[in-house]
């Protein structure tokens, strides 16, 4: 599991796509998993990238979402292992 240090000095879990709202957007931080990142950056999933929830399968089956002009489907235990952020890293 990946933690993150907030500027209050406390421990908290990085948002994923299994976090977002429909219609919410971020940007792709890092990714918490070797095979997945292999697989979504060569379908130019990126560190980086502006990414939308399109919609999500009821009872958790998997997040519909949407990166420049592409729509992806990921599964949850996929998604989960997209470490978003809210602001593009410069």
């Amino acid at each position: 599991m990946v933690f993150r240090i907030n500027l209050n000095n406390s421990l908290s879990t990085p948002k994923n796509i299994t976090h977002l709202n429909i219609g919410e957007h971020a940007f792709i931080a890092a990714f918490s998993n070797g095979f997945i990142a292999c697989k979504l950056m060569a379908m130019g999933l990126l560190p980086g990238s502006e990414i939308i929830l399109v919609r999500k399968a009821p009872f958790g089956g998997a997040c519909y979402i949407r990166a420049k002009q592409h729509y992806v489907v990921l599964r949850n235990k996929e998604a989960e292992h997209v470490i978003l952020d809210s602001e593009v890293s410069k």
